[in-house]
């Protein structure tokens, strides 16, 4: 569900409706914010992008950051995210209402 969105820094905030977690969600250039209404629930495609330098990552996270992206779930991604916010970021691919 998209919470609210900024034009100038291009950033929708969204709280996923399956774990009720919100994470920021970054949107391309050629990608028409308009297109997009507050407090409703849209299907996404997004890619995630994590830092493999994990220097300052506790040692118990390093793994997280270390295997293969695809092992990883959504929800392990915004709760890392939370956790490392400079490590992880969200980018909006494509967007259609459920």
């Amino acid at each position: 569900m998209v919470k609210a969105k900024n034009d100038g820094v291009r950033k929708f905030s969204v709280v996923d409706v399956l774990t009720g977690l919100p994470f920021p969600l970054e949107v391309p250039a050629d990608f028409s914010m308009d297109t997009v209404e507050l407090e409703k629930e849209y299907l996404a495609t997004l890619k995630v992008y994590t830092l493999r330098n994990v220097e300052g990552v506790k040692s118990d996270f390093v793994e997280f950051f270390e295997v293969l992206d695809v092992d990883q779930t959504v929800e392990d991604f915004i709760n890392a995210y939370w956790l490392y916010p400079n490590c992880i970021r969200f980018e909006l691919v494509e967007v259609e209402p459920p």
